[in-house]
């Protein structure tokens, strides 16, 4: 959308940002998990197949270190963009919390009596 001026609203411009449901950061975590454990079984099934001599020796180390290319590059990838979605939750939480720690007495939690508390207190107004 253009203005009259021909640039674009800055507010168009701005990718839409939005925080994660708990349960798609979990499962994307796990994903990050299960895509290693998935490269780790390929890795294991190059082994097997050089013990058994399927390939040359060669072409097994060509295969082996293109996977390990792919599992770095995907695994920088996708730690990039988790590392971007908790430094904007970092910031949005640490907010919260120092509002929180900011608020009017009034509004504060009261610390839990222990047990016994009210008692070494009569004892003491009575004395």
């Amino acid at each position: 959308m253009a203005t009259a001026n021909g640039k674009h609203s800055r507010l168009l411009a701005q990718p839409k940002r939005r925080r994660l449901n708990p349960h798609t950061k979990t499962r994307l975590y796990e994903a990050v998990y299960d895509l290693n454990r998935g490269f780790a079984i390929t890795l294991e099934v190059f082994d097997r197949l050089a013990r058994l001599g399927i390939f040359r020796p060669d072409h097994i180390k060509g295969y082996r270190n293109m996977a390990e290319e792919v599992r770095a590059l995907t695994n920088f990838e996708m730690t990039a963009a988790l590392r971007d979605r908790e430094e904007r939750e970092m910031a949005v939480f640490g907010r919260l919390r120092r509002q929180w720690e900011n608020r009017g007495e009034d509004q504060k939690p009261h610390p839990p009596r222990r047990h016994g508390d009210a008692e070494k207190g009569k004892r003491k107004s009575t004395a």
